[in-house]
């Protein structure tokens, strides 16, 4: 038996020119496109500034031009101010005593050189601070003993130890100036020379002075080189 329908071959079929026609439902018109004419594109203005700044600071960290501190000085650039071979400033001689004094001194006399009451005197407005300089410097190479009497009161038997074993003549020239210009003291600096003539002075003296050993040095009073 034959598998093919006879109706389908009596269909009319189509003229070939009649195939596609501007009515018909398989017509599909292509829209109409403007073309692109690239010459009348602009390059961005913004990537000129990008590129422009860019280039400025590649180039500037070779020419050691820094803008607001934050490039590369490049070679040849001035060295940076606190570059790690910069020689920290020098100390003058009461910043080095001030020193000093806080590793040896201030645990006794406080910081603020107020003393404790009873125990170790005061060194603000103190005789033995502001008054003759041999005096000072005997009491700082060889120490002293009390019992004290000075006008912030009286003091125990508490003995200072001396240092002329433990400074220089410099550092204890420091270290006076600084005692002699702190706290509200103003009377003028130790130079190491005048150390080192009290070191001779003294270098018979065995163990710490008492009060009485030092008003034969020099009585109580200001000191008579001090010209302020």
């Amino acid at each position: 038996m034959s598998q093919h329908n006879p109706e389908l071959n009596h269909l009319p079929q189509p003229h070939p020119d009649e195939a596609l026609q501007p009515d018909s439902p398989d017509f599909i018109e292509t829209p109409d496109v403007t073309s692109v004419d690239a010459g009348d594109e602009k390059f961005p203005v913004w990537l000129y500034l990008v590129c422009g700044l860019a280039l400025f600071m590649a180039g500037s960290s070779f020419t050691g031009f820094a803008t607001f501190g934050m490039l590369d000085q490049g070679p040849g650039g001035p060295s940076l101010a606190a570059g790690a071979g910069a020689k920290p400033p020098e100390l003058t001689p009461a910043q080095k005593g001030q020193k000093i004094y806080g590793n040896n001194c201030a645990n006794c006399h406080q910081a603020s050189g107020a003393g404790q009451p009873g125990s170790y005197p005061p060194l603000v407005g103190s005789d033995v601070v502001l008054g003759n300089k041999d005096r000072l410097a005997a009491v700082m190479l060889h120490g002293l003993q009390g019992p004290l009497d000075t006008k912030a009161g009286a003091f125990g038997t508490m003995v200072m130890p001396g240092w002329a074993s433990n400074f220089t003549d410099e550092q204890l020239a420091d270290l006076t100036t600084y005692l002699r210009t702190s706290w509200g003291n103003t009377a003028n600096a130790v130079t190491t020379e005048e150390v080192s003539t009290a070191r001779a002075k003294f270098a018979s003296k065995g163990g710490a002075f008492t009060q009485a050993e030092l008003l034969q040095i020099a009585p109580n009073g200001p000191d008579p080189t001090d010209k302020k």
